[in-house]
């Protein structure tokens, strides 16, 4: 069974985007098929302490995605970050793949890359019995030849290209100039429009890695893979393209970062039409009380503001304004702020 999205977010699976997700409504999910970076196995830093740690690993995922989406909804899986050295990447990706369909019983899409298909093309036949596929290529690593030659390995080695996506990745783009990234972006498209695959995917991200040098206050940055999409989108031979972004979070793997040992700024992202608004206090540790309250208060008072009735997160920055609930968590901030970019984005497309 082919599957259709208009929306294919790319979460890193924290907490707060699996509660971002579970508080989706069915009308929500209907445009929305999300694509998952699976997080590292931190005990597997070799093959055989990965067969050991793989399996309590894959029944937490099970147990965390048959929670955070419900019924027979197709879920992506992504495990480039899962145990990067093990050589064998294709058959990671079936094992965990396989085990996720059975266990959670959600219908799973298996996330090729780039480097999977060129380095082990041999291992493609192993990765049977899905009803698709999705290639992503990073432009920022590759050129759009490439892209060409990458489907035609995947097509000799069994995957037909009716059960074949593929994603264009421009991956980062923080702070730079749409035009410029919509002409290096088009080859890739042109391409990709070439190979006639089941479907192509416009993907990118422009958050921040971190809010280091911003101010406290408010601070408008840009949504600068949304701007290249409505470039994208003036082209009528562009017309079945598809739209995926990484919400409000940065593209870069997530750092390992001591949670003891940082100090994360109280702030809101609160996405608009092609701009993040972002709200920024204090530090979490220690600082003043409250401090995310008054952030939702200001929220609630600027123009940007969807209403409680928008989004789940939106229903939270009201509670949060109107009581004495601390300063929150980087879980919840980043659950309300998911929730109201996914309705948002999914809304506009």
């Amino acid at each position: 069974m082919a599957v259709e999205w208009k929306y294919l977010p790319i979460l890193k699976w924290k907490q707060g985007e699996r509660i971002a997700l579970q508080n989706l409504s069915g009308s929500q999910w209907e445009k929305i098929v999300p694509l998952l970076e699976l997080q590292a196995i931190a005990a597997a830093p070799d093959a055989g302490a990965l067969r050991v740690a793989l399996p309590g690993y894959m029944e937490k995922i099970a147990k965390e995605l048959g929670t955070a989406v419900t019924g027979d909804k197709f879920v992506a899986i992504d495990i480039r970050h899962v145990s990067p050295a093990y050589p064998k990447q294709i058959r990671l990706l079936k094992a965990v793949c396989a085990f996720l369909a059975n266990q959670a019983k959600r219908q799973i899409i298996p996330v090729l890359t780039e480097s999977m298909v060129a380095d082990q093309t041999g291992d493609l036949t192993v990765i049977d019995g899905f009803s698709n596929y999705i290639l992503r290529i990073h432009t920022p690593s590759m050129d759009a030849t490439q892209l060409t030659a990458l489907v035609e390995l995947t097509r000799a080695n069994g995957i037909r290209k009716s059960a074949l996506h593929v994603v264009v990745d421009q991956y980062s783009m923080v702070n730079q100039d749409p035009v410029t990234r919509f002409t290096a972006v088009r080859p890739f498209i042109d391409a990709a429009l070439g190979t006639e695959c089941r479907s192509i995917t416009v993907a990118g991200g422009s958050f921040p890695a971190n809010l280091i040098g911003l101010t406290q206050g408010i601070h408008d940055l840009p949504r600068v893979e949304w701007k290249v999409w409505e470039t994208v989108r003036v082209h009528s031979d562009y017309d079945e393209l598809r739209y995926s972004d990484y919400a409000v979070t940065n593209p870069a793997p997530l750092p390992d970062l001591d949670p003891k040992q940082i100090n994360p700024s109280v702030a809101i992202r609160y996405a608009a039409a092609d701009f993040w608004r972002l709200f920024k206090a204090g530090g979490f540790k220690k600082g003043k009380p409250n401090q995310y309250r008054a952030l939702c208060q200001l929220l609630l008072g600027d123009p940007v503001y969807t209403g409680s009735s928008f989004s789940y997160g939106d229903s939270c920055y009201e509670k949060a304004a109107d009581a004495r609930l601390g300063n929150g968590n980087p879980s919840s901030w980043r659950r309300d702020a998911t929730s109201h970019h996914l309705v948002l984005t999914a809304s506009a497309l």
